[in-house]
């Protein structure tokens, strides 16, 4: 598996791509908990 050193990624891509799943990951925690919510509050 050789990998062409011209196309390996930056620390700053590296960086930009582990926020980006970072922000991906939370706004699904986010939608999850906040469907929770409303399924209480709906179900009182």
């Amino acid at each position: 598996m050789n990998r062409n050193p011209q196309k390996r990624r930056t620390p700053e891509q590296i960086r930009a791509g582990n926020l980006r799943m970072a922000l991906i990951l939370i706004g699904i925690v986010v939608v999850f908990f906040m469907g929770a919510v409303v399924k209480q509050l709906l179900l009182r």
